[in-house]
């Protein structure tokens, strides 16, 4: 059994923070967002598509990146901090950082200038 808390989510709605718990099991997970998740408490076996696995527990931290996946082997219990984000697409994020840089240069500009008309 598997249960998941939003503790926090961005204005956007591109990222979250969650506690989620898990007991005994197994199951095969797809990442379609970014995540990065710290184990607050106990241990999962974490099998690659490439056949590695790769134990981890308490105090360790994991990022997968969106597209990833992985199985997950939780042979008592694991408790989670994961931190979620939906990437951007590239024209999206050099869009966004145009229109701030604009905002900067009308903002300096009107300091200077004294005012807009």
């Amino acid at each position: 059994m598997a249960r998941a808390e939003l503790l926090s989510s961005s204005a956007d709605g591109t990222a979250s923070t969650y506690f989620w718990d898990c007991t005994a099991g197994r199951f095969n997970w797809f990442y379609s967002f970014d995540e990065t998740f710290h184990i607050l408490e106990g241990e999962v076996t974490l099998k690659y598509p490439s056949g590695v696995s790769r134990r981890v527990g308490t105090g360790d931290t994991v990022f997968f990146p969106a597209g990833s996946s992985a199985e997950w082997t939780v042979d008592n219990y694991v408790r989670k901090l994961a931190f979620c984000r939906t990437p951007v697409p590239r024209v999206l994020t050099v869009a966004r950082h145009m229109v701030r840089r604009l905002k900067r240069a009308v903002r300096g500009g009107a300091a200077e200038g004294g005012g807009l008309l």
